[in-house]
């Protein structure tokens, strides 16, 4: 009897096991640096053992506050989350089917036209241009990073011809960035005294981005 609830347990606990590991395995994260430095603990001073160049995919095993814990050689390691951008196996959406995650995202993002603009604001009450982004792409499970030149190498690349809804544009060198809307219109927030707004995208386009779910 004891033999048989000594198994019982063995095999609760396994089945635990495997299934925590299934959950934190659907979760993989892009890294979006050119060169991100992997820490053996969650912090900028603890010792560097290992580099990760940007687009290599990481399998995120845990979040500690701003930073990822990561399988990395056999081990484990610790990158910061503002240059990983982090995607979820479960519920996928294709962009190449259609355009219904890229309508979400605008009707999402529109939500919050006559927010003030703020340089740092990360939301919800005030917005920088990049803050924005990353707010409204976080509610549908998109961890990107704070800063719009990071934000640039996220997704796949497109041109302006091409933008669909949803598609992230960036203007002036990558210094500013907001959500492509449509009909030749995006959705910001533009500077200073203004207010996240749709405004027609009359200014030179830098690069553009479409994020898939």
């Amino acid at each position: 009897m004891i033999k048989k609830i000594i198994s019982s347990v063995t095999v609760a606990v396994a089945s635990m096991i495997v299934f925590g590991v299934c959950a934190l395995a659907s979760e993989t994260g892009i890294i979006t640096a050119s060169a991100l430095n992997v820490r053996s603990e969650p912090s900028t001073s603890s010792n560097v053992i290992g580099l990760l160049y940007n687009g290599a995919s990481v399998n995120i095993v845990a979040v500690e506050g701003a930073w990822y814990k990561i399988s990395f050689n056999s081990s484990t390691g610790f990158v910061h989350g503002d240059y990983v951008s982090v995607t979820r196996d479960a519920a996928p959406v294709s962009r190449a089917a259609g355009t219904s995650f890229g309508s979400s995202v605008v009707e999402h993002a529109k939500k919050f036209i006559g927010v003030p603009y703020q340089y740092g604001g990360n939301g919800p009450n005030s917005f920088d241009c990049s803050g924005y982004v990353k707010y409204v792409f976080a509610n549908f499970g998109v961890s990107l990073p704070r800063s719009s030149y990071s934000q640039m190498n996220v997704g796949t690349p497109v041109s302006r011809e091409n933008l669909m809804p949803g598609d992230i544009v960036f203007f002036r060198s990558g210094g500013h960035v907001g959500i492509y809307v449509g009909d030749n219109s995006y959705i910001h927030a533009p500077e200073s005294g203004r207010t996240v707004s749709i405004d027609p995208m009359t200014r030179t386009l830098y690069t553009a981005r479409r994020i898939s779910r």
